[in-house]
């Protein structure tokens, strides 16, 4: 090995010593440290648990057995904590269980939210979707004079439907001033006499009473007078159902201002109903109480006399009927169930309100548009020359897309546009008009979130009472019982406002749509029965537009099978012949086919 390799070993050997004895070191003063620390804390650790024990001054194990646990005062202490503690878990588990059966029949609740389509249309992808149907409006509006240019030199945006549809506009605002009035004047106040005047027909037992008989009188008057007013109030609903009726027939209102008579007539009847039913209990109970005070003061004053008692009447805090004030603004707030306050906005903007209108009346136009564009033109010859099923059919999917297009018009324009717009006018705070019905997956999900305000009352009314009379087991009546009174009044308003029944939406409403609610699982997330519901919606729509416009063609071409009132309830269009068609000089104008009714 040369001197070189050598020392080259000699050096690395040398520098490796050296770190490891650098390493030793530090073990080393690391150890001591470590050990130093250690002895600190143990001797102030016995210092002070030395120090606590001398302050102390513990007992030693012999006293401590010998002592008592608890003392008498101690034992009595933590009894009493217990039994307090049982009771409030007796309490609590009570509540829950009240909660729990009152759960099974929850009430509206009201408070401060907004409508859905109000927060989302804050997104601007969502907000896109509406620029996109203003402007298919504004390509129908010029679709409409551009033709009419080229057509007739002039440009004619074909507004003769809309001013026969309000040629009688006066009188149609006279019958909903009428109606409005009878509303307040009839209800209101009959509702305050009878809750005030039962008062002086409620017993009143007291101690010192031992005149059986006379009790017994007051009773059997207050049943009688209680049902007199129930039969007043049922024959008050059946005059307020025929006289407005017998009135746009006699004077032959066009179609939109006799269902503008005919839903005010229900909105008027629901809200009256509504009053009654959430008052008439509170009126009641407002006897019972009035009774028993009477009884109390006889009973503390002896034999007080009947003036001492009438004044007396004016501690009991509550009324038999609320103020008319709230009575009116019900009427007018966007809600059909009764309370007598709602929460309220603190302010109303009248540019949302502006806003709300001219959206209202855009969605109008454009709903009339589409009308006048793709359904007249489909119908306007039916039953002037023989019908086959392929016109048929085709006629049906041709109103497939126009159909749906009116469902969301009438969606955005009323359950939307018209009720925020009044809600915002009458700070009424709570605008859960409906919910994402566009997102159901069975017709009973449908059916309760796209009309809440209908379907509140029905459940809160209708479902909830008939629930109470027929109990848990005839579950499946007070739901049908809700689905036919809705397609009851749903048919009554359109066979009344076309002039004929023909009870398409009555049978897929009440029959075809409860069917399919019994057979469809009813929770579900499945988007195929979305893509169902959709479809299904859109068809029976189409059908509808169909039916409805061959029906009222069928009357204007074809002559009278039956006479008398028959003619009405029997459909034209299934027993028109060709034959028996009459094939006048046809107008292409609707009014003038519509007057000659």
């Amino acid at each position: 090995m040369s001197s070189t390799e050598r020392r080259g070993h000699e050096r690395s050997a040398s520098a490796e010593f050296t770190r490891v004895d650098r390493t030793v070191k530090i073990q080393n003063a690391t150890e001591r440290l470590r050990s130093e620390m250690l002895n600190y804390v143990t001797s102030r650790f016995e210092e002070f648990s030395s120090e606590i024990k001398q302050a102390s001054k513990m007992p030693s194990i012999n006293e401590i057995i010998q002592q008592p646990i608890v003392s008498h005062n101690d034992l009595a202490s933590i009894n009493k904590v217990a039994n307090e503690a049982s009771s409030q878990t007796i309490a609590s588990k009570q509540s829950v269980d009240i909660k729990k059966t009152s759960s099974a029949f929850p009430t509206k609740t009201f408070r401060m939210r907004s409508s859905i389509l109000t927060e989302l249309l804050e997104v601007s992808h969502i907000r896109s979707i509406r620029q996109i149907f203003v402007s298919i409006l504004v390509l129908l509006v010029l679709q409409v004079a551009i033709t009419d240019l080229f057509e007739k030199g002039t440009v004619d945006f074909q507004f003769d439907v809309i001013r026969w549809n309000f040629s009688n506009l006066s009188a149609c605002l006279r019958l909903w001033f009428f109606l409005f009035m009878s509303t307040c004047a009839i209800v209101y106040y009959c509702f305050h006499f009878w809750a005030y005047k039962r008062l002086s027909l409620i017993p009143i037992s007291s101690s010192s009473s031992t005149d059986t008989e006379e009790l017994k009188k007051k009773t059997t008057s207050l049943m009688i007078f209680d049902w007199l007013w129930l039969t007043a109030y049922c024959c008050y609903i059946a005059l307020f159902l025929y006289f407005p009726v017998n009135i746009i027939l006699e004077e032959n209102y066009p179609i939109v201002t006799r269902m503008i008579i005919l839903i005010e007539q229900v909105r008027f009847l629901m809200k009256s109903h509504a009053f009654v039913r959430e008052n008439a209990p509170h009126a009641i109970l407002y006897g019972q109480i009035y009774s028993q005070r009477i009884e109390v003061e006889d009973v503390v004053e002896n034999n007080s006399n009947d003036s001492l008692n009438e004044q007396k009447k004016i501690v009991i805090p509550h009324t038999p009927c609320p103020e008319f004030s709230k009575f009116l603004y019900f009427l007018f707030a966007p809600t059909l169930i009764y309370r007598d306050s709602y929460p309220r906005t603190s302010s109303v903007r009248w540019n949302f309100v502006i806003s709300q209108l001219i959206q209202f009346a855009t969605t109008s136009l454009f709903a009339y548009y589409l009308f006048y564009r793709f359904c007249l033109p489909v119908f306007r010859h039916f039953n002037s020359e023989h019908v086959t099923l392929k016109i048929f059919v085709l006629s049906i999917l041709n109103c497939t897309l126009p159909g749906a297009l009116l469902l969301f018009c009438t969606f955005y324009g009323f359950l939307h546009c018209w009720l925020n717009a009044f809600a915002e006018m009458l700070r009424f705070a709570d605008r859960q008009f409906y919910s994402d019905w566009w997102t159901a997956t069975s017709w009973s999900s449908y059916y309760r979130t796209w009309n809440i305000v209908v379907h509140d009352w029905l459940y809160t009314y209708v479902y909830r009472d008939c629930h109470k009379l027929l109990g848990v087991k005839y579950r499946l009546v007070s739901m049908y019982a809700v689905i036919f009174l809705s397609a009851c009044v749903h048919e009554y308003i359109i066979s009344l406002a076309f002039g004929y029944f023909y009870p398409i939406l009555f049978i897929q409403f009440a029959i075809l749509g409860f069917i399919s609610m019994l057979i469809l699982p009813q929770r579900t997330q499945n988007n195929a029965f979305n893509v169902f519901i959709w479809a299904s919606l859109f068809v029976g729509l189409g059908m509808q537009m169909c039916l409805y416009s061959i029906e009222w063609y069928a009357r204007q071409n074809c002559p009278r099978s039956v006479s008398g009132a028959l003619d009405y309830f029997i459909p034209r269009s299934l027993f028109c012949r060709e034959s028996d068609i009459v094939k006048p000089s046809i107008s292409n104008h609707l009014p003038n086919f519509i007057h000659d009714l």
